[in-house]
């Protein structure tokens, strides 16, 4: 009797450290940030066709948080671009379900590029700014993409 006491005893210790466990890693989880999320995902806007085509990925780090490929119709090549500090980019905010990053282009002037996902949507907000004012707003969504980036020629500087 004293060691079915026991081995109950065990086993309710035992399911207590495990949803303890559990429901920590859930937690963990839940506050993974939005690049950290959907790192090494794919994301592309238009067809070659059209001529006009953009792949972004994104990345885990703030210091390196997305590159780009955008077509070029002419060469029929795709420029390639790494935003990372070297480029000036400074991630402002970088949520659950939301990133905003901020790249300065010039002397005055930046652009601040909002992100959120819905699905296969990457939704894209762009507000660019001149001498500290508001000058345009743009609006975009690119789809999720399983396309082969490394078989993109990307063109020659």
């Amino acid at each position: 009797m004293k060691s079915n006491i026991l081995r109950l005893k065990a086993f309710a210790v035992f399911a207590i450290i495990a949803i303890f466990f559990s429901a920590f890693n859930l937690k963990e989880k839940e506050d993974k940030s939005f690049l950290e999320t959907y790192q090494g995902t794919l994301w592309k806007f238009g067809e070659p066709k059209d001529g006009l085509t953009i792949y972004a990925q994104i990345n885990r780090s703030e210091s390196d948080p997305f590159e780009i490929w955008l077509y070029n119709v002419i060469d029929d090549c795709y420029f390639y671009e790494k935003y990372s500090e070297s480029v000036s980019t400074e991630v402002l905010e970088n949520k659950k379900n939301k990133v905003q990053i901020k790249i300065k282009e010039s002397s005055g002037e930046h652009g601040i590029f909002t992100l959120t996902i819905v699905g296969n949507a990457l939704n894209v907000e762009l507000d660019s700014f001149k001498g500290g004012k508001l000058v345009k707003e743009e609006q975009f969504t690119l789809n999720r993409s399983s396309d082969n980036i490394a078989a993109l020629r990307v063109c020659e500087n």
